[in-house]
């Protein structure tokens, strides 16, 4: 099998060098007053949220759960505010992200959204290197309970443990489980991928068949197709099993849409469980072209784009 670079040749730090009038250009480009271009990356001088960067994917008649990957987050010293816009404009409820690299701009992020709160992994691939996985909420609309770190010591299939976190929207509790898998394209990279979705698959269904929670959303950056043969295959556990899960990023990626912006493929995707077919009912998931919609998304955000399944609120 094999795939283009999970990262681009910038990804570890290396930065463009800009003149004070690209910069100028870059933050009027982008559409937001929120960003000046000679301000420090502190939360004060920060004027947002703006919550009209770009059009809304979600609303007030649904629950919106988005996967982000926010690529060695943050990429920029604009990307938090521009990420904090872009979940105020896109109007998302729940936000599962990958490639936390930064706790400070984490919690900087967090404080500069006043709706939301967060919940973020405390894996680390060392003392001081880590790519987190967190979840930010709409606190006047979901109620967290306890997070966990699932298979954390099964560090060949998840280099990422899983966090796994019940949520209650209303009426609905169901559980969450964010993943971020192996990337890579060589035949070892395909196996861990295949071996965690072994292990995912086994985890949800001995909970649904032991009486727990089945009302479940597993979602992340799987790093894998599911509208290639090779994909298939590694996601056979989850995508062979139509009567038990759904994957509504699939319609995406057969329509030839892309949430990974440099292979042109769909690798971050949203999986619900059948206990959530009467809630969900035949709903898709979109992937808003942020890079066509807002100048200078790769270099300042990220390299993938977020996909969201709405649910009608409960």
């Amino acid at each position: 099998m094999w795939l283009p670079p999970r990262e681009p040749w910038y990804a570890h730090g290396v930065r463009h060098v800009l003149c004070a009038w690209c910069l100028l250009v870059a933050a009027c480009d982008l559409g937001t007053d929120a960003v000046p271009p000679d301000a420090s990356p502190g939360a004060d001088a920060y004027r947002g949220p703006n919550a009209d960067l770009v059009p809304p994917v979600g609303s007030d008649a649904t629950l919106d759960v988005a996967s982000w990957n926010l690529e060695w987050f943050p990429k920029d010293e604009r990307t938090v505010w521009l990420v904090v816009d872009l979940i105020a404009s896109l109007e998302l409820d729940i936000v599962v992200v990958q490639e936390i690299a930064n706790v400070d701009a984490w919690n900087q992020l967090l404080e500069l959204l006043p709706q939301h709160d967060g919940v973020l992994s405390t894996h680390q691939y060392s003392a001081t290197e880590y790519q987190k996985i967190g979840v930010i909420y709409r606190r006047d609309l979901v109620v967290a309970g306890e997070p966990a770190l699932l298979f954390s010591g099964q560090t060949y299939a998840f280099p990422r443990p899983a966090l796994a976190l019940p949520l209650t929207a209303g009426a609905l509790t169901f559980d969450l489980v964010g993943v971020h898998l192996k990337a890579g394209g060589s035949e070892d990279d395909s196996a861990r991928r295949a071996a965690a979705m072994r292990a995912l698959e086994a985890h949800v269904r001995a909970q649904v068949d032991a009486g727990g929670e089945d009302e479940v959303i597993v979602l992340g950056d799987f790093n894998e197709t599911v509208d290639t043969s090779w994909g298939m295959e590694v996601m056979a556990p989850m995508l062979a099993a139509p009567e038990r899960y759904r994957f509504r990023s699939q319609e995406a990626a057969e329509a030839g849409e892309a949430s990974y912006i440099p292979s042109g493929r769909v690798i971050d995707h949203v999986v619900t469980t059948a206990g959530l077919a009467d809630e969900v009912g035949g709903a898709r998931a979109v992937i808003p072209r942020l890079d066509q919609q807002m100048a200078r998304y790769e270099p300042y955000v990220s390299d993938h784009l977020p996909v969201v399944l709405s649910i009608p609120m409960p």
